[in-house]
């Protein structure tokens, strides 16, 4: 991921509102959204190079994601890879709270990440550059390539762009989650939420909206080279479903 926008139990209504751009290289293969068949309560996109995911939600109404921290390569690339933090918590049986405290000894295991994981009780944040784990209080927040709430200004923007799209309540949630994810910015350095280009760009939008009552609205939009639209689903899962 490149940009995560998320809000923490913003009203009655939802607990958990996330918008997110991943920006990836064209020539990385990856499979869109989908319920996996070797993990079928997992509902995420994936990493058809490593197997991992960058986003993603299970049948308990967990939601995981990581981004890349910005830095130049160590010289020794660590051995694990990023994708899998999030794989492994959906999968597993810890609480995001005890999920984040196991990844703290194995850290420096992976390159420099941001993770994010929550569930019904709170939402973790880890980054193992800064060293920094911490549970997150109700409000907005923004996640990119650095610390979280960094001043890079899509995240600054996004912020305040995510909280007036949940205090009007008249057009749908979605679709303002989208249009915040389709800013091209103003020119300056890292203040375009949506990059196109011929190798590298915006791959995959998602917006997920976890209700207080446990039920998920998914949606992802998925775009090719130079910022073409390639696809869209979108799932609503209801909290006593099984997938």
């Amino acid at each position: 991921m490149c940009l995560i926008l998320f809000a923490v139990k913003p009203n009655p209504k939802y607990r958990l509102v996330v918008a997110a751009n991943r920006d990836e290289f064209y020539s990385r293969p990856a499979y869109p959204a989908r319920l996996w068949d070797d993990h079928p309560e997992i509902l995420a996109g994936r990493d058809a190079e490593m197997g991992g995911t960058w986003l993603g939600v299970n049948r308990q109404g967990k939601f995981a994601a990581v981004t890349n921290y910005r830095e130049t390569p160590p010289v020794k690339i660590p051995p694990r890879s990023r994708g899998e933090l999030p794989l492994r918590y959906l999968a597993g049986n810890k609480d995001a709270s005890a999920y984040a405290a196991s990844i703290v000894p194995k850290a420096n295991d992976y390159r420099g990440f941001n993770l994010l994981a929550a569930d019904d009780f709170s939402v973790q944040y880890l980054c193992n550059r800064t060293g920094e784990t911490k549970t997150l209080i109700n409000g907005y927040y923004g996640l990119s390539n650095q610390v979280l709430n960094c001043s890079w200004p899509k995240v600054s923007l996004g912020r305040k762009q995510l909280k007036q799209s949940l205090d009007n309540i008249e057009d749908e949630l979605s679709e303002r989650l989208f249009d915040i994810l389709m800013d091209s910015g103003d020119g300056r350095e890292f203040s375009n939420s949506f990059i196109s280009g011929e190798e590298y760009g915006t791959r995959a939008m998602t917006v997920v909206l976890i209700g207080r009552d446990g039920d998920i609205y998914f949606e992802e939009r998925t775009f090719g080279i130079n910022g073409k639209a390639i696809g869209n689903e979108s799932f609503s899962i209801n909290h006593t479903d099984d997938f």
